[in-house]
């Protein structure tokens, strides 16, 4: 019986819970000098979440921002081995058309051969954000972020050739093609341009590689303006069946903000194709103030960052959006004096500012120095939250005391039981553990043997049999502490493999 089972357990793991108050722990499954708190009297740690490598798993909702390697802001050899066991299966990447095309049609693909084939060998697929120009060419666009289209016939021509060529060495690995990154971020006038661009390289690409996705957009924001432009004129030309997905960068202090204007852009994108789809494709938060980008002029923290990721990637997952957080390693970007993002190399023209939304720290020379904790939070919710575990789309609950705001999102792993995510959505992450108590009621559930999960930390939990109940499918259960970070209450079977806290 699971009563008597879950008894045979609890007598021999008392000593955990005896042993849990404040902890400072490291290890596979936590970062270095984290803490977290028992979720109190009775709640006995099983242990923790096992991360998975990416190639343990088959399918999913994750990818992961690999940027800025083209303008060599992060360096693939210093943080490679920590991809695959990220658990991420997909990883985003920009082409370099300059740092590959140095010369008039001559391109060096070694840097490139050095990433797109180790990625696919760690069970992670590359997908490949074409975009940014090459100077060598009159017209040849912008070098960095919010840098122009290229212009001239010279350019485009060029820029042709480097697209053919780059889909026809690495069409064996890369299977999803995004062209052009933020084009709109500082150009208002830039949507017929850029409509115009999409459907030259959309083509090259379908030419050999017919079966390729094309994405489009990388908006910075989720403004819908430019996207309604854009799909307009591709409507007008009879392109629309080019684009089968549309991306955009939702950078906002709470992340649960952006949702109503993501769902906007949903039914806009539907309005034309329904067959289009939307991606999250950028986003992420830095884990100090003075960050480069968006976000930077806030007081953030590893736990700060953290908790951001956590609630960005399930609420994307608890609104079927396939999302990416950036970025994998902080970037040591060279910025001019008015701040932006330059290759100038001349002495005096540039300095170096560090981008610190990734989720391994940096040295200054682009090393890596630490695991954040923001690592191991990613790591969690990968291991558990792979392409077999399927939303619920219809899943009443209720709980009491109400609350204003609150997301909640329920999942099942086939005939193992179910999952469902809880956190307190109103505001952004706030720094310390406060924790709301409440009762929870889920009229369709299915827990043979319900614990209580702490994404931030990994661990996992026994829920006191006392503080559950069960009548028909109408589960029940009290005390629950609700934070600003996800935590789950789930079926032991449906969360995977745990390992013993340390």
């Amino acid at each position: 019986m699971v009563i008597s089972d879950r008894a045979r357990r609890l007598s021999v793991l008392q000593w955990a819970a005896r042993a849990l108050t404040w902890v400072a722990f490291t290890g596979a499954g936590a970062a270095a000098g984290a803490e977290a708190r028992n979720p109190g009297p009775g709640f006995t740690c099983l242990g923790r979440i096992q991360p998975r490598h990416a190639r343990q798993i088959r399918t999913s909702n994750w990818s992961v921002g690999a940027e800025t390697m083209d303008r060599d802001y992060t360096v693939y050899k210093n943080w490679r081995t920590y991809l695959g066991p990220l658990g991420v299966k997909k990883a985003r990447i920009q082409s370099g058309w300059a740092k590959t095309e140095k010369a008039k049609g001559v391109y060096d693909w070694a840097w490139l051969d050095e990433i797109i084939p180790d990625m696919a060998a760690q069970g992670v697929e590359p997908w490949v954000c074409l975009c940014y120009g090459n100077p060598i060419y009159p017209g040849g666009g912008g070098t960095g972020l919010g840098g122009g289209l290229p212009t001239s016939d010279e350019a485009l021509k060029a820029w042709d050739a480097f697209v053919g060529a780059f889909v026809e060495r690495y069409r064996r690995y890369v299977n999803e093609w995004e062209v052009w990154n933020e084009a709109n971020l500082r150009r208002k006038s830039v949507t017929d341009h850029y409509a115009d661009l999409l459907v030259r390289t959309a083509e090259v690409i379908r030419t050999r590689q017919p079966k390729a996705r094309i994405l489009a957009m990388a908006t910075p924001g989720v403004g819908t303006s430019f996207t309604r432009g854009v799909l307009e004129r591709l409507k007008q030309r009879g392109k629309l069946g080019l684009v089968d997905e549309v991306t955009y960068h939702p950078y906002s202090l709470n992340p649960d903000k952006s949702y109503p204007a993501a769902l906007g852009l949903r039914k806009l994108v539907a309005s034309y194709d329904r067959r289009i789809t939307i991606r999250q494709g950028e986003n992420g938060a830095p884990s100090k103030r003075g960050s480069f980008g968006a976000l930077s002029n806030y007081d953030w923290s590893e736990r700060l960052q953290a908790k951001w990721a956590l609630r960005r990637l399930l609420g994307d997952l608890g609104r079927d959006i396939p999302s990416s957080y950036f970025a994998i390693c902080d970037m040591a970007y060279r910025v001019t004096k008015a701040g932006r993002d330059s290759d100038a190399t001349t002495a005096g023209q540039t300095r170096l500012k560090i981008n610190y939304k990734g989720l391994l720290a940096i040295h200054r020379d682009r090393t890596v120095h630490h695991v954040k904790e923001a690592y191991r939070a990613v790591q969690h919710v990968t291991a558990v939250f792979d392409g077999s575990l399927k939303r619920i789309a219809e899943y009443p609950w209720a709980s009491q005391p109400t609350f204003k705001n609150i997301a909640v999102f329920a999942y099942a792993r086939g005939d193992k039981g179910q999952v469902v995510t809880i956190w307190l959505s109103g505001k952004a992450p706030q720094a310390g553990f406060a924790a709301h108590r409440a009762t929870f009621t889920f009229a369709r559930g299915a827990f043979a043997d319900p614990v209580y999960v702490d994404l931030l930390t990994g661990r996992v939990y026994d829920i006191p049999e006392a503080t559950w109940s069960r009548t028909g499918t109408r589960y029940t259960f009290r005390d629950v502490p609700v934070h600003d970070w996800p935590v789950l209450i789930a079926d032991r079977s449906a969360i995977g493999k745990i390992v013993p806290d340390r």
